[in-house]
């Protein structure tokens, strides 16, 4: 950090490299600091901030920096205004959240020129706390700045909020003109209006629903509230908008009404994650289109639309939610009756929008369609199947498949897929799949896949899995009889053939640090990915008994993470090699970082993790008992000295986490 004597020395010769950012660019910067809470923990870090603040200063500041961080909307920043005196400045940054003149916010930050950087003062709308001001030539240069923010942030306030729906128009026609409003079909728009809900662009949605009519929709404080509401949202949770722009969801335009005054256009759409206790299944919505009077199509949202989501009410009983689930179903029923026309053309479309990937090997085509389930949208496990056949076959397998990626997804208990093996038969060919998952990691429970072999490679057959697809292979009974043999064996132990074991680990062994962070860092990717193949092959397990299920245990609870993590240190004492690591919670969980220890020893094949001997820091009572639990069985199962080494380097680990772990809370 600079004293006020170097910043004032600096800002008079004039002799200053120039900035590799502009105040502009730094006042933007440094917000976003203070929306994460950095610059709360570290007033003087990148700021002018006088070493000569006192306590009772820095305090002000950050409860000032507090409250500025409740309200940031980091997305919704823009320079708006800037003065520039030498090597001092003033900028002014806008916020408005959805074009809405009612939260209309303006940040004032003054800035300072030290060397080559701009350093934000760091209390708002001032240069209080900088010193500049005792400096002789400084105080009035302060002054007017501050008095220019003063009256700027002013002026800006009340224009921005009478020009609020001037810049959402500016936005619209950015998207669409009138002109191509009247021009384009209702189709394109159609497509227009998903691409824009998806990409939650308020502006392009609003011209779509009537923005640059003048005058504007009757009920365009409705339509303006409703879909601002919901695109403001993380995720979107409303039934029929999720048929439209849940990214989880594949769809596609199956019929557009043309040569009418008010046409409707009909999308139908399977969202896997929209309730994942039930099976998926294709549902419609249509959208209708209507002209206004200068001739330009918009789209009139329907009253399944406008109308809020329907939430469980506080109270409501078990009987009360059984029979809002049974009027679901039956309408359900009820609505498929009229939508089977529209249902029965989803396939082909979606079979139309993307032409099918094939591959050339029947394991590869199995090995690519467990990665496209991987994926966070169904529509990448569509172009894996072959969906040019009946309707009603086409869409009980989009169901499936639907239901598959829902166990692969499912919040907090995700199961990977795990390639076991591939048969093949003539033109058929089937792989079994291992759902592997926390819950039960050691319990069978295979999933079997089939395909179909064409002139221009391998795809999934029509019936796609299970019992299902037998009818669409070459010869049902013969593939049967084949198929029971391989599930018989997996039955018993499913993990046969992919798990490395070992007798022991020899005295003064341990891997070279390099060659355990390569192995961590590239086991650490394979949790990320969901890869458990991968990760299974860069570990092994001791070879009695308890090892295969130990060790599948300990790699399921990785897996199911998800988190790659981060490497903090790296220990070595006799056979062992150790990574301390710090693992966050997944998405959407709020517990507190992890520290596990994962134990590297020498093999046959070189440098490999041996998960069930993991140990972590612990901060709960089953943890401590499992971290006992290893070491006992080290002790048993290995030579003389094993646990004593794992021992020692387990409380250099625990040291470590201690150490970060207080840090992290500290910043806090």
């Amino acid at each position: 950090m600079k004293s006020p004597v170097v910043i004032a020395l600096l800002l008079v010769s004039g002799i200053a490299p120039a900035a590799q950012q502009s105040p502009s660019e730094a006042a933007v910067i440094w917000l976003r600091e203070v929306a994460t809470g950095k610059a709360e923990e570290k007033p003087g870090e990148n700021t002018a901030l006088s070493p000569e603040a006192t306590e009772e200063d820095v305090s002000d500041i950050r409860s000032s920096l507090g409250q500025l961080r409740k309200t940031l909307r980091t997305e919704d920043l823009k320079v708006v205004a800037d003065k520039q005196d030498g090597d001092l400045a003033a900028v002014l940054v806008s916020q408005i959240t959805d074009f809405d003149a009612s939260t209309v916010q303006i940040h004032a930050i003054g800035l300072v020129k030290s060397a080559d950087k701009w350093l934000p003062a760091p209390m708002p709308s001032s240069f209080n706390s900088t010193g500049l001001s005792f400096r002789p030539g400084f105080l009035q240069r302060v002054k007017d700045l501050e008095s220019w923010m003063l009256l700027a942030r002013t002026e800006q306030l009340v224009r921005l909020k009478n020009d609020a729906f001037a810049l959402l128009n500016e936005e619209m026609r950015k998207f669409k003109t009138p002109d191509e409003l009247h021009e384009a079909t209702p189709e394109k728009l159609a497509g227009d209006f998903i691409s824009a809900v998806q990409a939650r662009d308020l502006p392009a949605v609003l011209a779509l629903l009537g923005g640059l009519e003048d005058p504007r929709p009757a009920d365009w404080d409705d339509i303006y509230k409703v879909t601002s509401r919901m695109l403001r949202k993380k995720e979107i949770t409303h039934p029929q908008w999720r048929l439209i722009g849940a990214p989880e969801a594949a769809r596609a335009i199956v019929a557009a009404e043309s040569g009418i005054d008010e046409p409707l256009v009909t999308i139908v759409a399977l969202d896997p994650a929209g309730n994942y206790r039930v099976t998926p299944k294709a549902h419609m919505i249509d959208l209708p289109f209507v002209r206004s009077k200068s001739d330009t199509w918009r789209i009139r949202l329907t009253h399944d639309l406008m109308a809020p989501e329907t939430r469980r009410a506080p109270g409501q009983s078990n009987r009360d939610i059984a029979q809002a689930e049974e009027d679901r179903r039956r309408k359900e029923e009820q609505d498929a009756l009229q939508e089977a026309p529209f249902l029965e053309k989803f396939p082909e479309k979606l079979a139309t929008a993307s032409a099918p990937r094939r591959e050339q090997t029947a394991r590869e085509a199995a090995a690519q369609l467990l990665t496209a389930f991987r994926a966070p949208s169904l529509t990448p496990v569509c172009a894996r199947m072959d969906l040019h056949t009946t309707p009603a076959t086409a869409l009980n397998a989009l169901s499936r498949a639907g239901r598959l990626w829902q166990r692969i997804h499912l919040p907090f208990s995700e199961a990977t897929p795990v390639l076991l093996e591939v048969h093949e038969s003539g033109d058929d060919a089937w792989a079994l799949v291992q759902m592997f998952s926390a819950r039960d990691s050691g319990d069978p429970s295979i999933e079997c896949l089939f395909f179909k072999r064409s002139a221009d490679g391998w795809l999934a057959n029509p019936g796609f899995s299970g019992e299902s697809a037998l009818p669409y292979t070459t010869d049902e009974l013969a593939i049967s009889k084949l198929l029971e043999p391989s599930l018989a064996a997996r039955d018993a132990e499913w993990w046969n053939g992919l798990i490395q074991k070992i007798g022991g680990v020899a005295a003064d062994s341990a891997p070279a640090e390099d060659e355990a962070r390569k192995i961590v860092e590239e086991s650490r990717r394979a949790v990320a990915d969901g890869d458990a193949l991968r990760y299974f092959a860069l570990s092994v397990c001791l070879d009695d008994e308890r090892g295969p299920l130990d060790m599948l245990k300990a790699c399921s609870n990785d897996l199911t993470g998800r988190q790659a993590g981060e490497i903090l240190a790296i220990h070595r004492a006799g056979r062992w090699t150790a990574v301390s690591l710090r693992v966050p919670p997944m998405e959407g969980d709020d517990s507190a970082d992890s520290y596990p220890m994962v134990v590297l020893a020498t093999t046959a094949e070189g440098t490999r993790i041996l998960p069930e001997i993991n140990l972590f820091d612990p901060l709960t009572d089953n943890r401590g008992l499992r971290n006992r639990t290893v070491l006992e069985r080290v002790g048993t199962r290995l030579p003389e000295g094993a646990r004593t080494e794992l021992e020692g380097i387990y409380e250099k680990h625990r040291t470590i986490s201690a150490a970060d772990r207080g840090s992290k809370e500290s910043k806090e």
